[in-house]
């Protein structure tokens, strides 16, 4: 189970908003996705140029997929232990999709080549349910 975080209400507002919009809107903070819709799965595919696989941590509840992608980068040490100036820095972003339809997150899968990240989704169908049966007397 996902840990409350204060800034799920502004995604959610900005979802809201994107939906009511007609496109999902990404926060400065966020990380821009594109999703695709077919018959039987979304596709989801998001630009993550500078991190590493490692880096990249994706989660998928019922319809709703958490990207989170973090990287630090550790001080370099120079000849002399002295840096004239440093413009890499640590970088930590996140994006939570509500997809219109439940995710068979047994089924889903994700490649990551040349700082492209595209995942697949495959619908739940009815038959993947897992139902419980109560017997009557």
């Amino acid at each position: 189970m996902r840990r409350y975080s204060p800034f799920d209400e502004f995604d959610r507002l900005f979802d809201r908003m994107g939906r009511e919009l007609g496109r999902p809107a990404a926060t400065p903070t966020e990380i821009a996705v594109d999703v695709a819709v077919a018959d039987d799965a979304f596709v989801v595919t998001a630009d993550l140029p500078g991190f590493e696989r490692d880096e990249i941590e994706l989660t998928v509840d019922d319809s709703v997929m958490t990207l989170t992608a973090e990287r630090h980068h550790a001080t370099d040490e120079h000849d002399d232990g002295a840096c004239l100036y440093r413009e890499r820095r640590s970088a930590s972003i996140q994006r939570r999709l509500t997809l219109p339809d439940a995710v068979d997150r047994e089924a889903a899968h994700a490649s990551y080549h040349n700082g492209v990240l595209t995942v697949t989704l495959p619908k739940l169908t009815a038959t993947a349910v897992d139902d419980h049966r109560i017997d009557t007397d």
